[in-house]
């Protein structure tokens, strides 16, 4: 009867490749990019990756323990937390950290309004422990920009790029934004150990489409995204 039931159970595929990527990327437009971004960069290396959207440290735990095979993108000095993930050496992009703000007197890290930050965001973190910030978790970025619209919090520290794509769901219209720090961080994608052999192939494969301009445009439609919903993001620096 057990060798039976083993029978119908579903063969898993040995090849199987499957990336971590950060909930915060979940939405649609987040999705279409991270998808179509690693699809081609791993393509020529007859990869076809799958994609997990997971919760940031879950996800990182789950590639560490090599349960999963790579993590999409990282800040290095987050990535480097983790002892069996190896970074791609050619990075993918560089990141700020931003106050999102629904008036211009938030935007300011001196103010003594309380300042919400996205749960699975880990460098943002990272900078209110390293700056002894009075930071709230919120859940995601959707739930942090409805927390702005409804007036439940006034600003957000954020990064500049990937968390701007799902402002179009927030029901906000405009938003000030101001830089925290003039420090920028380097992302990386990060693959587990096992799969040291593919690190020179990502490297060639990631330098090619950066310099084709192909990465650029990924960031630009997530940074874009608001604008294209109407919504007006007004930079104060």
């Amino acid at each position: 009867m057990i060798l039976l039931t083993l029978l119908w159970l579903p063969v898993v595929d040995a090849n199987t490749y499957r990336i971590n990527v950060s909930e915060a990327l979940s939405y649609s437009l987040g999705q279409q990019q991270i998808i179509a971004m690693f699809s081609a960069i791993y393509a020529p290396l007859g990869i076809q990756p799958e994609f997990e959207f997971l919760p940031s440290e879950r996800g990182l735990q789950l590639v560490n323990d090599a349960e999963l095979d790579a993590e999409a993108g990282r800040v290095d000095l987050i990535g480097a937390r983790y002892d069996n993930l190896i970074a791609v050496p050619v990075p993918l992009s560089e990141l700020r950290l931003m106050l999102l703000c629904t008036d211009p007197q938030y935007c300011d890290l001196a103010h003594e309004t309380d300042l919400a930050i996205i749960a699975g965001n880990l460098i943002t973190v990272w900078f209110c422990e390293q700056r002894q910030l009075n930071c709230n978790r919120v859940q995601n970025d959707i739930s942090a920009y409805q927390a702005l619209s409804r007036g439940r919090v006034s600003r957000i520290l954020a990064t500049d790029k990937y968390a701007l794509g799902s402002l179009c769901e927030s029901g906000l219209s405009t938003l000030y934004s101001k830089a925290a720090s003039a420090r920028t961080f380097t992302i990386y994608h990060y693959v587990h150990k096992k799969h040291q052999a593919l690190v020179p192939k990502l490297s060639a494969q990631i330098k090619a489409i950066s310099q084709s301009g192909q990465l650029k445009q990924y960031a630009e439609r997530l940074h874009n995204a608001f604008s294209q919903c109407q919504g007006q993001l007004i930079s104060l620096d």
